[in-house]
């Protein structure tokens, strides 16, 4: 692992977070399973505001594991990742084997924080 992808992969944690805190709102608890919800593109670009649309279930789809992140088209570093779908609006990417411990530490839901 490089400092390079190292700090593309915590990145890409700090936009987990934002996505994360917005599951917990009420109206998306409470949206129906079918609905497209918007969350931040999780690219590892600090500057980055696209948004990405997909259901809660995607979400937690993509969130089981923390080596994976939901992307804007394009918005891929390939000396860090891989995309490993295309679902319709975005890519999901999966990290480089070398970080998986950094983002397994970074990931809010195993207790860890970016």
């Amino acid at each position: 692992m490089t400092s390079r992808t190292a700090r593309i992969a915590n990145n890409q944690a700090m936009f987990r977070v934002f996505n994360e805190r917005m599951t917990a709102w009420p109206e998306r608890q409470e949206a129906d399973p079918t609905e497209k919800l918007i969350f931040y593109c999780e690219c590892a670009d600090e500057h980055c505001y696209a948004h990405v649309r997909l259901t809660a279930e995607d979400y937690e789809a993509i969130r089981l594991d923390s080596t994976r992140f939901a992307v804007a088209p394009g918005h891929v570093f390939p000396e860090a990742e891989h995309v490993v779908a295309e679902p319709d609006g975005y890519e999901i990417v999966e990290k480089n084997e070398d970080l998986r411990g950094l983002l397994e530490h970074a990931d809010p839901r195993k207790g860890g924080r970016p």
